[in-house]
Protein backbone atom coordinates (compact mmCIF):
# COMPACT_ATOMS: atom_id res chain seq x y z
CA UNK A 1 0.00 0.00 0.00
CA UNK A 2 1.32 3.41 -0.96
CA UNK A 3 -0.06 6.55 0.64
CA UNK A 4 0.32 9.88 -1.13
CA UNK A 5 -1.18 13.35 -1.01
CA UNK A 6 -1.93 13.50 2.69
CA UNK A 7 -4.29 16.45 2.44
CA UNK A 8 -6.70 15.96 5.28
CA UNK A 9 -10.03 17.71 5.60
CA UNK A 10 -10.93 17.60 9.25
CA UNK A 11 -14.65 17.63 10.06
CA UNK A 12 -16.24 20.77 11.50
CA UNK A 13 -19.45 21.67 13.23
CA UNK A 14 -21.29 24.98 13.11
CA UNK A 15 -22.67 26.52 16.29
CA UNK A 16 -24.12 29.91 17.16
CA UNK A 17 -22.61 32.11 19.83
CA UNK A 18 -24.24 35.47 20.50
CA UNK A 19 -26.09 35.28 17.17
CA UNK A 20 -22.80 34.70 15.30
CA UNK A 21 -21.99 31.48 13.44
CA UNK A 22 -18.83 29.86 14.75
CA UNK A 23 -17.07 26.91 13.14
CA UNK A 24 -15.79 24.30 15.61
CA UNK A 25 -13.17 21.84 14.43
CA UNK A 26 -14.04 18.31 15.44
CA UNK A 27 -10.43 17.23 15.28
CA UNK A 28 -7.21 19.20 15.70
CA UNK A 29 -4.04 18.07 13.98
CA UNK A 30 -1.32 16.53 16.09
CA UNK A 31 0.98 19.45 15.23
CA UNK A 32 -1.63 21.93 16.52
CA UNK A 33 -2.08 19.92 19.74
CA UNK A 34 1.69 19.94 20.24
CA UNK A 35 1.67 23.72 19.71
CA UNK A 36 -0.98 24.19 22.40
CA UNK A 37 0.94 22.10 24.93
CA UNK A 38 4.21 23.86 24.02
CA UNK A 39 2.60 27.28 24.43
CA UNK A 40 1.36 26.27 27.88
CA UNK A 41 4.86 25.07 28.79
CA UNK A 42 6.42 28.30 27.56
CA UNK A 43 3.97 30.51 29.44
CA UNK A 44 3.31 28.54 32.63
CA UNK A 45 6.25 26.26 33.36
CA UNK A 46 8.86 28.97 33.81
CA UNK A 47 7.96 29.45 37.46
CA UNK A 48 8.91 27.40 40.52
CA UNK A 49 5.28 26.45 41.13
CA UNK A 50 2.64 26.25 38.43
CA UNK A 51 0.10 29.05 38.62
CA UNK A 52 -3.00 26.88 38.20
CA UNK A 53 -5.54 29.63 37.42
CA UNK A 54 -3.22 31.04 34.75
CA UNK A 55 -2.63 27.57 33.30
CA UNK A 56 -6.36 26.73 33.23
CA UNK A 57 -7.30 30.05 31.63
CA UNK A 58 -4.60 29.89 28.96
CA UNK A 59 -5.33 26.24 28.18
CA UNK A 60 -9.00 27.02 27.67
CA UNK A 61 -8.40 30.14 25.61
CA UNK A 62 -5.96 28.20 23.40
CA UNK A 63 -8.66 25.58 22.91
CA UNK A 64 -11.12 28.29 21.90
CA UNK A 65 -8.68 29.94 19.50
CA UNK A 66 -7.46 26.69 17.93
CA UNK A 67 -10.72 24.79 17.64
CA UNK A 68 -12.82 27.71 16.36
CA UNK A 69 -12.66 30.28 13.61
CA UNK A 70 -12.73 33.05 16.23
CA UNK A 71 -9.95 35.53 15.52
CA UNK A 72 -7.98 37.31 18.20
CA UNK A 73 -4.75 39.05 17.25
CA UNK A 74 -2.97 39.51 20.57
CA UNK A 75 -0.84 36.75 22.04
CA UNK A 76 0.09 38.77 25.12
CA UNK A 77 -0.67 36.80 28.29
CA UNK A 78 -2.69 39.60 29.91
CA UNK A 79 -4.85 39.97 26.80
CA UNK A 80 -5.36 36.21 26.54
CA UNK A 81 -6.44 36.10 30.19
CA UNK A 82 -8.94 38.91 29.52
CA UNK A 83 -10.25 36.99 26.51
CA UNK A 84 -10.69 33.90 28.67
CA UNK A 85 -12.55 35.94 31.28
CA UNK A 86 -14.78 37.33 28.54
CA UNK A 87 -15.53 33.85 27.12
CA UNK A 88 -16.14 32.41 30.57
CA UNK A 89 -18.32 35.26 31.84
CA UNK A 90 -20.53 35.05 28.74
CA UNK A 91 -20.78 31.25 28.94
CA UNK A 92 -19.00 30.83 25.61
CA UNK A 93 -16.27 28.51 26.93
CA UNK A 94 -18.80 25.86 27.90
CA UNK A 95 -20.52 26.13 24.53
CA UNK A 96 -17.22 25.76 22.66
CA UNK A 97 -15.97 22.85 24.76
CA UNK A 98 -19.31 21.04 24.50
CA UNK A 99 -19.14 21.32 20.70
CA UNK A 100 -15.77 19.53 20.62
CA UNK A 101 -16.04 15.71 20.63
CA UNK A 102 -15.45 14.37 24.15
CA UNK A 103 -12.71 11.98 23.04
CA UNK A 104 -10.87 14.87 21.36
CA UNK A 105 -11.16 17.19 24.37
CA UNK A 106 -10.26 14.43 26.84
CA UNK A 107 -7.15 13.55 24.83
CA UNK A 108 -5.91 17.16 24.97
CA UNK A 109 -6.62 17.39 28.70
CA UNK A 110 -4.76 14.10 29.15
CA UNK A 111 -1.72 15.47 27.27
CA UNK A 112 -1.76 18.55 29.50
CA UNK A 113 -2.04 16.49 32.69
CA UNK A 114 0.81 14.22 31.62
CA UNK A 115 2.94 17.27 30.84
CA UNK A 116 2.17 18.76 34.26
CA UNK A 117 3.08 15.45 35.94
CA UNK A 118 6.35 15.31 33.99
CA UNK A 119 7.13 18.90 34.98
CA UNK A 120 6.44 18.21 38.66
CA UNK A 121 8.58 15.05 38.61
CA UNK A 122 11.40 16.97 36.96
CA UNK A 123 11.20 19.83 39.48
CA UNK A 124 11.51 17.39 42.40
CA UNK A 125 14.38 15.47 40.85
CA UNK A 126 18.02 16.25 41.57
CA UNK A 127 18.42 17.45 37.99
CA UNK A 128 15.56 19.86 38.45
CA UNK A 129 16.92 21.08 41.77
CA UNK A 130 20.34 21.71 40.26
CA UNK A 131 18.75 23.39 37.24
CA UNK A 132 16.80 25.71 39.53
CA UNK A 133 19.95 26.53 41.49
CA UNK A 134 21.90 27.31 38.33
CA UNK A 135 19.02 29.43 37.02
CA UNK A 136 18.81 31.44 40.26
CA UNK A 137 22.59 31.73 40.80
CA UNK A 138 23.05 35.08 39.00
CA UNK A 139 20.31 36.66 41.12
CA UNK A 140 21.77 35.20 44.32
CA UNK A 141 25.26 36.42 43.44
CA UNK A 142 23.91 39.91 42.78
CA UNK A 143 22.13 39.90 46.15
CA UNK A 144 25.30 38.72 47.93
CA UNK A 145 27.27 41.46 46.22
CA UNK A 146 24.78 44.10 47.37
CA UNK A 147 24.78 42.79 50.95
CA UNK A 148 28.58 42.65 51.07
CA UNK A 149 28.75 46.36 50.15
CA UNK A 150 26.80 47.14 53.32
CA UNK A 151 29.04 45.13 55.67
CA UNK A 152 31.41 47.20 57.78
CA UNK A 153 34.69 45.24 57.96
CA UNK A 154 36.00 47.22 60.97
CA UNK A 155 32.85 46.37 62.95
CA UNK A 156 33.31 42.69 62.11
CA UNK A 157 36.93 42.81 63.30
CA UNK A 158 35.84 44.49 66.55
CA UNK A 159 33.17 41.81 67.08
CA UNK A 160 35.75 39.10 66.45
CA UNK A 161 38.10 40.64 69.05
CA UNK A 162 35.28 40.92 71.61
CA UNK A 163 34.26 37.31 71.02
CA UNK A 164 37.86 36.12 71.31
CA UNK A 165 38.39 38.05 74.56
CA UNK A 166 35.15 36.75 76.05
CA UNK A 167 36.13 33.14 75.39
CA UNK A 168 39.60 33.47 76.94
Amino acid sequence: MKIENLKIDFPTKEIVINSEKVIIKQYLSTADKIDIIQAIQDLCFNEEIINQPKLDALFNVFIALNYTDIEFDSREVDELLKLYDYFESKGYMGIIINAIPKVEYDALVGYLNETIDDFNRYKTSITGALGSLVASLPTLMEQISEISKEIDIESLQTLTEIYTNMNN
